[in-house]
């Protein structure tokens, strides 16, 4: 028996006792898109387990922990190797043929009034800290898309491994977990850590060019206007024709840095979400949210997206406005 988290919450190894409150969470969290009375609830569990099926795995679950509050159950996790799964399985078998050995959270529920307490994250330590043996993976249903599962399993370091649609024709999103080298986790941060940077030098790079061409071009601009100190009437036609050249140069100069500041922006917030993701896995295991801290404070989203990077996109575009209304101011005159 370990203490999880609060004095009065434990994680123990589930019971006879414990099965029935197991058995009514599970009709809870079933998912069962074709009742019309459990339309829109939030099920998520595929296994239709019975009460025998739980009592076999008992005895045969390398994990099956319950999350108690005093006699009361508030969430449960079923998890076995790869040794223990059924004939009928047919996407761990899948999974097996490749990846080899592992160990499959079959389910993990929680119940309504203890949802986003923590319970779930408990039942999870308490099995990673346990299973060093092999990857633990799990199998969640992408359609509907879960995003609060997403975001749970990315939280405790879980990679996606595999989109699979199993004969019962629900597609599943397959979560893996192996054990965290420290090593690698901080050779894997140095590298996110540069390419963030090396994105955002090369945004700066390409506004510093930008800024070069529109000045040369609006010196150019300037001095086919003047004629080059030479008489108007000799060749106001061909100042005039240059000059609309000139602006529509210009204008594709803007439109075509505007674009590509565009996508810069696009590569630096998905660096920049790497490096977070990194960071709040490290964080769970002694690490400093650096680039994430206060992230997720309120009033502090625009720390995920900067407003620099969008005021840099824009700068190309309002220059653009102004070579198209040059053109214009040249056409019309």
């Amino acid at each position: 028996m370990s203490t999880a988290g609060a004095a009065t919450i434990e994680i123990v190894r589930a019971r006879e006792a414990h099965l029935r409150s197991i058995v009514e969470l599970a009709e809870d969290r079933r998912l069962d898109v074709t009742d019309p009375q459990r339309a829109g609830r939030d099920g998520f569990l595929v296994s239709n387990y019975t009460l025998s099926d739980y009592r076999a795995r008992l005895t045969t679950a390398e994990h099956f922990w319950v999350a108690v509050k005093g006699t009361e159950v508030l969430g449960y996790l079923l998890a076995y190797s790869d040794t223990q799964i059924e004939p009928d399985e047919w996407l761990n078998h899948r999974i097996k043929s490749t990846l080899g050995a592992f160990l499959v959270i079959k389910q993990i529920c929680v119940s309504r009034k203890a949802a986003r307490s923590g319970v779930a994250s408990r039942l999870y330590h308490h099995v990673l800290e346990q299973w060093q043996t092999s990857p633990v993976i799990a199998a969640v249903v992408s359609e509907p898309y879960n995003k609060a599962s997403t975001l749970f399993h990315r939280k405790l370091g879980f990679e996606e491994l595999t989109r699979l649609t199993p004969p019962d024709g629900k597609q599943r999103m397959v979560w893996v977990w192996r054990k965290p080298r420290e090593a690698m986790l901080q050779a894997q941060y140095g590298v996110a850590i540069d390419l963030y940077k090396h994105e955002d030098n090369t945004n700066w790079n390409k506004l510093n060019n930008f800024f070069y061409i529109t000045a040369g071009l609006a010196a150019a601009l300037g001095f086919t206007l003047g004629n080059g100190g030479r008489p108007a009437n000799s060749v106001e036609g061909i100042s005039r024709s240059l000059a609309i050249i000139i602006c529509v140069i210009g204008l594709g100069s803007s439109l075509a840095f505007s674009q590509m500041l565009r996508y810069g922006r696009r590569y630096l917030s998905a660096r920049k979400r790497a490096a977070m993701e990194l960071e709040e896995y490290m964080a769970w295991h002694g690490g400093q949210r650096i680039v994430g801290r206060e992230a997720e404070t309120d009033g502090n989203a625009w720390l995920k997206q900067s407003p620099t990077g969008l005021i840099m996109m824009l700068l190309p575009a309002l220059v653009a406005l102004c070579w198209s209304a040059m053109t214009v101011v040249l056409v019309v005159g």
